[in-house]
């Protein structure tokens, strides 16, 4: 490095390698942590799927809660939440395909697409069967069989208003057997012991319509009704058989939907993890190459340091021996060389003039004759200076004097006054405390008060727990005869089954005595029999009035019981609420007594304060008064010392002047 280099040049050069040092430190750092954002936005869009999956997931939980619901009882309502969660399904899917991780994984969300897919066109057809089966008995086929066999069973009970044959009767048992095995083939799903039950009562019908002895006309219309009935039937079996398809088709389907899911969840958290590792390695390279750097930096940083400390220092340390020599007074001195341009050569230059300099001082001492003689002049205008400052303290001194007077006589004016002050103080202070007493004692009898009020307040409370007691034990007790009510009502429904069965159990035995007398002899043993069933059907009758009777007594006393019951509980409500203001006005009361009673406590030590300030008062006052007495005191010491300081002017400047 040659040394026509400035100093500054050289610093710069350090510096500049310093700062390009550190835009390397910046780039390896700015690489590392756009790297990082990848990474980190990698994880953050495969927590992002795994999210998604999971949404998924739980859609596909609520789709099959829906169609558990639907299979249980069927509706266009659950059809209608089981579609819109699937659309919704189908939009997440949508979102799932737009995430990068899903990218690689288009078989698997290409298969779950298609499993929806495959969902809403077997549900819309599963939602299409059961709706012509029928939702309930008032709707589709099962409409169908109710109507027609209703129809069949008012066309008997006709013939039988108007005294018809013991044929109709045994056809409407027939009816009755064949729809009970149609229940029964409902409820069991459509199997085929059930189907098997169905065709052999309707068999047994057909064969006791052929055989009855009714009108003819009567028995083509029963026998056209039942033969619709029956395809009705037919075709009801059937679509069970199908609906019972598309319902094992749905299960199948959704059998698909969670081994697709697991494939996304694994694909979600290998990416997690594959993201994780890619920003462990980030950072361990990054970080291995800001600290290579960094000490690459700090070796070429050191090497120039030590090149160019000593291209300054050598100079620098030759010129320093020269200065101090020029300061010991040596003009004879060595100087490096100026003829540079850096800085060391224009401190070299100056420390060459700070030589010539002392040349001329010793030049400059010749000079000094003429500095006596100004000092003589200077003389002459000192003398005249004193005698300025002479007059000038005799003025100020005479004001002094003048002062110290007006002080003493304000000293004897304060001291009446703090007299004054001290008296009026004490008699102040008298008051103060009268009033102090008085305080306190208002605020003992204030105390007592509020606490006659909490005492108040507490009794209030215990009421209103009592009374909200009260009330739990009121509703409980309407609860438990609603249900006692509730009771006798249902009880009352079975009397009334009980009712119907007997009447029925009566008809059945008088068809049962009119078959024995067309049997003759042979029946006559059945006679007895059917007519003891009806004198049991009697009997249960009259005991079912009875009851009954006792029933309708429970359930008037059941609710005389609510009624009293209601009002008691109205009325406890009433004191329940009496009680509440009570204890509200009792707890406000309580609150404005306690906030006397901390006004008065407050007003009492402001009266013992205001008595302590006026014993202060009259210390104070006592105070100014010692306070005048020493002000006169200092006020003739002011004067005595101002006729000492008069003195000692004087002597100075005559001391100065004999100088």
């Amino acid at each position: 490095m040659g040394v026509d280099l400035s100093v500054r040049f050289r610093i710069l050069a350090i510096s500049f390698i310093t700062a390009l040092g550190l835009l390397a430190v910046g780039g390896v750092f700015w690489w590392s942590q756009s790297r990082v954002e990848q990474a980190f936005s990698a994880s953050e869009e495969s927590a992002s799927l795994a999210r998604a999956t999971f949404e998924l997931a739980a859609l596909g939980d609520q789709m099959r809660f829906l169609e558990k619901s639907y299979l249980a009882e069927p509706s266009e309502v659950t059809f209608a939440a089981f579609q819109n969660e699937l659309a919704t399904a189908n939009s997440q899917m949508a979102a799932i395909q737009r995430l990068a991780p899903a990218q690689g994984l288009s078989a698997e969300t290409a298969d779950i697409i298609d499993t929806l897919s495959g969902l809403e066109g077997a549900f819309a057809e599963l939602n299409a069967v059961q709706k012509q089966v029928g939702f309930d008995g008032n709707s589709g086929l099962r409409a169908d069989l109710s109507t027609l066999a209703g129809k069949a069973k008012m066309r008997i009970n006709d013939e039988l208003k108007f005294g018809g044959a013991s044929d109709f009767e045994k056809l409407a048992r027939t009816v009755l057997e064949v729809q009970l095995t149609e229940r029964e083939f409902t409820l069991l799903g459509g199997n085929a012991e059930a189907r098997a039950a169905f065709d052999g009562a309707f068999a047994q019908f057909e064969k006791l319509l052929s055989r009855a002895y009714i009108p003819g006309e009567v028995k083509a219309e029963i026998d056209a009704t039942m033969s619709s009935y029956k395809a009705a039937f037919d075709s009801y079996a059937a679509m069970l058989g199908l609906r019972s398809d598309k319902i094992a088709l749905v299960e199948d389907l959704f059998s698909l939907v969670p081994p697709h899911l697991s494939a996304l969840r694994e694909a979600a958290h290998a990416g997690d993890a594959a993201a994780v590792a890619d920003l462990a390695g980030i950072r361990e390279f990054s970080t291995a190459v800001i600290v290579s750097v960094i000490l690459a930096l700090l070796v070429v940083l050191s090497s120039l340091g030590i090149l160019i400390g000593r291209s300054i220092s050598t100079p620098l340390a030759q010129l320093q021996r020269s200065m101090e020599r020029l300061a010991a007074g040596e003009t004879a001195i060595d100087l490096p060389s100026d003829a540079g341009k850096d800085e060391i050569s224009t401190m070299v230059r100056t420390v060459r003039v700070f030589r010539d300099n002392a040349l001329e001082r010793h030049r400059l001492a010749r000079t000094q004759d003429e500095e006596n003689a100004r000092r003589d002049e200077r003389v002459r205008r000192l003398e005249q200076i004193i005698a300025d400052f002479e007059a000038e303290m005799a003025a100020a001194l005479g004001s002094l004097d003048a002062a110290a007077r007006d002080l003493s006589q304000a000293s004897a004016t304060v001291e009446a006054a703090a007299d004054e002050v001290s008296s009026q103080a004490g008699e102040a202070g008298g008051s103060v405390r009268v009033a102090a007493e008085n305080v306190t004692s208002a605020a003992g009898a204030t105390e007592e008060l509020a606490a006659s009020i909490r005492e108040i307040a507490e009794r209030a409370e215990r009421s209103m727990q009592v009374a909200k007691r009260a009330v739990e034990g009121a509703n409980s007790t309407f609860t438990t005869m609603q249900a006692l009510s509730g009771a006798a009502d249902r009880i009352g429904a079975v009397m009334n089954l009980i009712r119907d069965i007997a009447s029925q159990t009566n008809l059945l035995a008088l068809n049962a005595t009119i078959e024995a007398g067309r049997a003759g002899e042979a029946g006559r043993g059945f006679a007895v029999v059917a007519s003891e069933v009806k004198q049991l059907a009697e009997q249960t009758s009259k005991a079912t009035e009875d009851i009954a009777a006792q029933i309708e007594a429970i359930q008037t006393a059941s609710a005389g019981a609510v009624s009293a019951i209601e009002e008691v509980r109205d009325i406890i409500y009433d004191m329940d609420a009496l009680a509440s203001s009570v204890a509200a006005a009792v707890e406000q009361q309580d609150g404005a007594v306690q906030a006397i009673a901390l006004n008065v406590n407050d007003a009492s030590g402001r009266s013992d304060e205001g008595a302590e300030r006026m014993t202060a008062v009259v210390a104070a006052s006592e105070h100014a008064r010692q306070s005048g007495v020493e002000v006169e005191r200092l006020s003739r010491a002011l004067a005595e010392q101002a006729g000492i300081l008069r003195g000692e002017v004087r002597s100075f400047l005559d001391g100065v002047r004999a100088a």
